[in-house]
């Protein structure tokens, strides 16, 4: 029974075509489509994307949903390879980090001019520092991941954003009314852009999820996704 408390305002109204698997994706989905509107890359930019975590990976999604023809991403875990490659992701255009040469491959693959924008979506000092470097002069950063500890500021990193003239813009949450740039209504807002993709199967976030648990597997999902004892993307809870 809907609480009588909830205002109706806060509700979204499904449509018929989306299912309630793909629904219950719609709040990441709409964080990683306000990342992506943050840093409005072009469709001829070439964009890298640094971890492939939930948010990491449903940003790629909604990259290539736009047309960004030059993506490139960065993971760890061979799980995340075989991901970004079922999405459409050449194999020349996913790097594993764990093999230690992510500044040269993306340069080489770049004309060494690195990324004209490039979401870091890890949150730690040593892959914030390395974003930085591997953005291309004038480029723009979007800070995307949570911290994991307290993020500084090395005066080398610092230098190259001075020099490079480069944009930072750090993203949060997502959008649920239609504001835009300057307070000009936008034409939707993250959730409803997430969710005007699914009506029309432009999407296919489900593919996402990695376990499908039932109510009383809670604990089993939660020490999961506490202790990383397997490998997975979304767990996901029903009856």
């Amino acid at each position: 029974m809907l609480d009588k408390k909830q205002p109706e305002r806060n509700l979204i109204e499904l449509p018929d075509k989306v299912s309630y698997e793909e629904a219950a994706m719609l709040e990441p989905m709409a964080v990683a489509v306000h990342a992506m509107r943050r840093a409005a890359p072009q469709t001829d930019h070439a964009v890298a994307v640094y971890g492939m975590g939930t948010i990491g990976t449903l940003l790629l999604m909604f990259l290539l949903e736009a047309g960004i023809k030059n993506i490139y991403a960065i993971g760890n875990k061979e799980f995340q390879r075989q991901t970004a490659l079922r999405m459409g992701i050449p194999k020349s255009h996913y790097c594993d980090s764990r093999e230690g040469q992510v500044g040269k491959w993306l340069m080489e693959h770049t004309g060494h001019s690195g990324a004209e924008v490039f979401f870091e979506c890890i949150g730690r000092n040593a892959t914030v520092a390395q974003t930085v470097e591997l953005t291309a002069p004038g480029g723009k950063v979007c800070l995307v991941g949570n911290p994991d500890t307290d993020m500084l500021l090395e005066k080398k990193v610092y230098w190259k954003i001075l020099r490079n003239q480069l944009s930072i813009t750090g993203t949060w949450n997502s959008s649920f009314l239609p504001i835009g740039e300057r307070g000009a209504c936008a034409k939707e807002d993250d959730w409803h852009y997430a969710l005007k993709r699914l009506e029309h199967k432009r999407v296919a976030p489900e593919c996402f999820i990695s376990h499908r648990l039932v109510m009383g597997e809670l604990a089993e999902g939660l020490r999961i996704m506490r202790d990383k004892t397997e490998d997975y993307m979304k767990i996901m809870m029903g009856n």
